[in-house]
């Protein structure tokens, strides 16, 4: 397991960690032509997180990677099947529920 990715631990191994920064990837669930999956902004979101997770982990920071948010504003390319589009409005309130409950855990530190 990688101690720097959310996904990847139990509770057990975090309940007396210190992090320091959170890292929320975010992609998209969307058609790249016929030649990539509609997760490939996930994957690369994914992929950039860690590697950068890692090397700052490396170097002593404390930092965790969150599970990464699937969807984006696809409002452009609601015309492709299975595009999957979310508003403005719903990602500031995703971000904010996850800022919040981040908020009340740091205020125990």
């Amino acid at each position: 397991m990688r101690p720097y990715i959310l996904a990847e631990k139990n509770w057990d191994a975090l309940k007396e960690e210190k992090i320091e920064l959170a890292i929320l990837p975010w992609g998209a669930t969307e058609a790249h032509n016929y030649h990539l999956p509609y997760s490939t902004d996930n994957i690369e979101s994914d992929f950039i997180s860690a590697e950068a997770a890692r090397i700052a982990w490396n170097k002593g920071a404390k930092v965790m990677v969150f599970p990464t948010i699937p969807y984006g504003i696809n409002t452009g390319q609601r015309d492709i099947y299975l595009d999957i589009s979310i508003n403005p409005s719903t990602q500031l309130a995703i971000l904010s529920d996850i800022v919040d409950g981040l908020n009340y855990y740091r205020k125990g530190i």
